[in-house]
């Protein structure tokens, strides 16, 4: 507690500046093989709506060239900073041709890396390959069928790859990481599993310690839409403690962004405190994580 009240301190008088280790997610596919009513990205009430006009004007996969070459210009930045990398995406990274490359790129760098997917495309093949990479820390998997637990634990089993859960079912499964709907999503407030307004915290520290790649290049930071920057046209010092990602950690650490960028009181980030995880209430949907 002491300490969490001095790094406090230092970020209140930083005046947004960071020079933490963050953890880096790279949206590596805007494209999915599944609709789940619950995600942002196909909530029909989201028609319109500045989410969606911002998601929709991003090419649907991500460069692996431009990302290699981004990587190649960070550099002390990537060797010091980067605590470790995030594969994942707006839609399923699997859908992206060079995951591997990207993988192994990571890999390359001697940087831990995590895949999240919702498994579909995952092939005995490529858990093969994956399980030669060192840094690899784990592929989480969305979870939508219980019975398709015993075919992921086998394959873990042959293959020397850490397969994590996130509980995507709609039931409350015992030992199984809970894959939550908080309404920080815009457009998924019916679908959320946590009560409305369930934040009550005065402040929040994240976009100290992460920041996201979308696959134009743009870097937003925490859970916001906020672009501070795009690491395929500039410096990503110069994006890192720019004018942009300042402003937005000061209205962190007061809970004040903007709610159409981000509703800080409904966010599922909180959820990873001790305090907050019995919320997660889970409720049967029959069509959660359906394919249409």
């Amino acid at each position: 507690m002491k300490y969490e009240k001095i790094k406090l301190f230092i970020y209140r008088i930083a005046n947004g500046f960071s020079l933490l280790r963050f953890q880096f997610t790279i949206n590596i596919s805007n494209i999915c093989n599944r609709k789940c009513k619950f995600c942002p990205n196909f909530a029909p009430e989201l028609e319109d709506s500045y989410y969606l006009r911002w998601f929709r004007s991003q090419p649907d996969l991500m460069d692996y060239d431009k990302f290699a070459d981004m990587l190649k210009r960070m550099g002390l930045i990537m060797r010091f900073f980067i605590k470790n990398i995030s594969i994942t995406g707006r839609g399923d990274p699997t859908l992206n041709p060079d995951l591997l490359k990207f993988c192994q790129i990571a890999n390359h760098y001697k940087k831990s890396f995590s895949i999240t997917s919702n498994g579909d495309k995952i092939t005995p093949e490529l858990l093969h390959e994956l399980g030669k990479l060192k840094y690899l820390r784990c592929v989480r998997v969305s979870l939508f069928d219980v019975e398709r637990a015993k075919y992921w634990l086998d394959l873990q089993e042959k293959n020397n790859v850490r397969i994590d859960f996130q509980n995507e079912t709609g039931v409350k499964l015992d030992g199984y990481a809970d894959g939550y709907v908080s309404t920080n999503n815009p457009g998924t407030a019916k679908y959320s599993t946590m009560p409305l307004n369930f934040v009550t915290e005065t402040y929040c520290r994240h976009p100290f310690s992460f920041s996201t790649l979308n696959t134009d290049g743009s870097i937003v930071t925490c859970i916001t839409f906020f672009e501070v920057g795009n690491a395929f046209k500039e410096p990503f010092w110069k994006i890192w403690n720019g004018r942009k990602i300042r402003l937005i950690r000061k209205q962190a650490l007061k809970m004040a962004i903007p709610e159409h960028l981000a509703d800080c009181w409904n966010c599922g980030v909180f959820m990873q405190l001790p305090k907050y995880k019995e919320l997660n209430v889970y409720k049967k949907y029959k069509d959660r994580g359906k394919v249409k």
